[in-house]
């Protein structure tokens, strides 16, 4: 399971991102703000890569024959760990201490990418998780009525 510290910062930084609905604004976002919080002054920095969105609406027992509840759930498997402003790998002992101490993660996996960061970030590698990031929110609505009328004009 990953580290609360690590769960925290990916619940901060989500919770602040646009809307799934604006997908390339939200990739913008995810690339452009680290977990590390925005007035981080490390060397390394911590991003989501990608994530993987599932979006569900369920009958809402508690709220009457036309509640429910909607529920987005984000995950990520794989983060991009970066050297920032800097074109050299960071050095495996660096990002050893970086991980365990900020984020108390042993990743299953490290492996450096050719291309650095977005925007020419620095040089990055992509640290698979042993267990997902995960990310849930619900919200409850009324679904309208179209068979009474209700929320529908009237002719008159």
């Amino acid at each position: 399971m990953p580290s609360q510290a690590l769960t925290d910062a990916y619940t901060a930084l989500l919770s602040r991102a646009p809307a799934p609905l604006f997908a390339r604004a939200r990739q913008l976002y995810l690339y452009k703000y680290c977990l590390d919080g925005r007035t981080t002054q490390s060397r390394l920095r911590l991003f989501v890569v990608r994530e993987t969105l599932d979006e569900r609406v369920d009958i809402d027992q508690d709220a009457g024959p036309l509640g429910r509840i909607a529920t987005l759930q984000s995950s990520t498997e794989e983060l991009a760990l970066v050297h920032w402003q800097r074109d050299e790998h960071p050095g495996q002992t660096l990002i050893e201490t970086y991980l365990q101490q900020s984020w108390h993660l042993q990743p299953s996996l490290i492996a450096p990418v050719e291309e650095p960061w977005f925007r020419k970030g620095g040089f990055q590698l992509r640290v698979t998780l042993q267990q997902p990031l995960t990310w849930v929110r619900s919200s409850r609505y009324q679904e309208i009525d179209n068979q009474s009328g209700k929320g529908k004009p009237t002719k008159s």
